[in-house]
């Protein structure tokens, strides 16, 4: 399996193609070791095609994304069959999978497996597909998740920014060599990350290994039994190895590439300390199917690392920061992040229609994020907008208040939220989790903070807690951290 014969041009074909030019590559493994050929692979998507029937072609499909390699050869199936593909997490909740299916105008519910279960479903809907290749939800921390449609041109722009990432070293290697060792998929299948490692990994002729459920003593044996040099993992999974008991070993791996949730700095270098293993932080989004921006190995290596920066701008990509007037911001100055490239989604299914800015009828979309931009195409993130507080008429950023919390000896983690105040409108609050072993006392912490923070960003209340409220996607659940100030 080769990068050449696989190439980056159809997602649709891409399954059939590496079986065509060798039916016996092996493309997909599971955690005990089972390999499957590419051709086996593909006999197993045209079972799903003939178990789903023609009606479905040009229709959309539920798709229950199992981390398995039944999932894949389901998803694969769908897109044979002519359909569109609707990512739906197998830990959704019931009640909110009908949902899903439903405003998405799904013909039949499939659940992946040998053989796989077809569930047909009445739709009105008048829907167009053409070009769709999955819907995936969007988290809603505020509200009901939204139904992004992403075509299959954005998943194989993606896909390159991707692959022209894994050449990170200074030589131009790629380090996630050996060819032969897989590329172990721990993040969700229905989430992008999870969904673009699938397609990348036989683009640089690596078979695929899918986890069903991370768990660290899992994820050691899996680096020891199979030898992966470099790994993707959400902020939970490395805070997770970072903490876990004993002292085992995730050699051979030479880097971590980590995204999908901000990563707090103090669990970085915890785990950077313990592993000597570089993270490379990605920033992208959905909407954006992937990266807009990410760490380069050399920056890294060489310490360009600049405070809460996520990387330099993915290449193909364009940033912009816009202010509150709606003007474009300086280098180095704080306001919304925009992003324009050759990946964004189609838009969001069942949207009100609303009028577009300028901005976006020239491609560009507003990310909702709060950061900057330097000079050398570093963005740094500070928060989300919606999670901005006005304290008193000036403007209060989580992430640097907690990069100033965590900073703290014994501080583990922490989360920072606007809490409702009489006077000033909003104030800062911060959950805190202190380290095993270690006590933090909130008057010297306090004290402390008068020397990092402006008198406005100091927390008006603190409390220890034993874990940070999180959503099901592993953010921050900042209502909640309110939440234990305010009930």
């Amino acid at each position: 399996m080769t990068a050449g014969a696989i190439g980056l041009t159809e997602f649709r074909t891409r399954l059939e193609r590496i079986a065509a030019a060798d039916p016996d590559v092996v493309v997909a493994m599971r955690p005990d070791g089972t390999q499957l050929s590419s051709g086996q692979l593909l006999a197993a998507a045209q079972r799903v095609v003939n178990a789903l029937g023609p009606a479905v072609a040009g229709r959309r499909v539920g798709l229950i994304a199992t981390n398995t390699v039944e999932a894949v050869a389901a998803l694969h199936g769908v897109w044979l069959a002519g359909a569109s593909a609707v990512l739906i997490g197998p830990m959704t909740p019931p009640a909110e999978s009908a949902r899903r299916l439903a405003v998405t105008g799904c013909v039949a519910r499939l659940d992946p497996g040998e053989p796989a279960v077809v569930t047909a479903l009445a739709s009105d809907h008048d829907v167009s597909t053409d070009g769709e290749a999955v819907v995936i939800f969007t988290s809603g921390t505020t509200g009901q998740a939204k139904a992004a449609s992403i075509p299959f041109r954005s998943l194989e722009s993606s896909a390159r920014t991707v692959v022209r990432g894994l050449r990170i070293g200074s030589d131009g290697r790629d380090l996630a060599t050996p060819p032969r060792s897989p590329q172990v998929v721990f993040v969700a299948l229905a989430h992008m990350g999870g969904l673009l490692a699938t397609q990348t990994s036989w683009s640089v002729g690596k078979p695929i290994l899918f986890v069903p459920k991370f768990d660290a003593t899992g994820a050691f044996d899996v680096i020891e039994r199979f030898q992966m040099t470099t790994l993707a993992l959400t902020p939970a999974m490395v805070f997770d190895l970072a903490h876990a008991p004993g002292e085992r070993s995730i050699a051979p791996v030479k880097t971590v590439s980590c995204g999908t949730a901000p990563l707090p700095e103090s669990t970085r270098l915890l785990f950077e300390r313990r592993y000597g293993v570089p993270i490379l932080r990605n920033y992208g989004q959905t909407e954006f199917t992937g990266a807009i921006a990410f760490e380069r190995y050399d920056d890294v290596k060489a310490g360009r690392r600049p405070p809460l920066s996520v990387g330099r701008v993915a290449d193909g990509v364009e940033v912009l920061i816009i202010g509150e007037a709606g003007v474009e911001m300086p280098h180095g100055e704080i306001g919304e992040i925009w992003a324009r490239g050759g990946s964004s989604m189609s838009g969001y299914l069942g949207a009100a229609d609303s009028p577009m800015t300028g901005r976006e009828r020239q491609g560009w979309i507003a990310t909702g994020d709060l950061g900057t931009l330097d000079g050398e195409g570093f963005v740094s993130i500070v928060g989300r907008s919606r999670d901005l507080m006005i304290c008193g008429g000036f403007n209060v950023y989580p992430a640097v208040v907690e990069a100033a919390v965590n900073d703290v000896a014994g501080v583990l983690d922490c989360a920072v939220a606007g809490a409702p105040d009489d006077r000033l409108g909003e104030v800062p609050v911060v959950a805190i989790v202190t380290a095993p072993g270690a006590t933090v006392e909130l008057e010297p912490l306090r004290t402390e903070l008068r020397s990092r923070l402006a008198a406005y960003e100091l927390p008006r209340d603190m409390r220890v807690v034993a874990a940070i409220p999180r959503t099901p996607n592993g953010k921050v659940d900042r209502p909640a951290v309110v939440a234990l100030f305010t009930s």
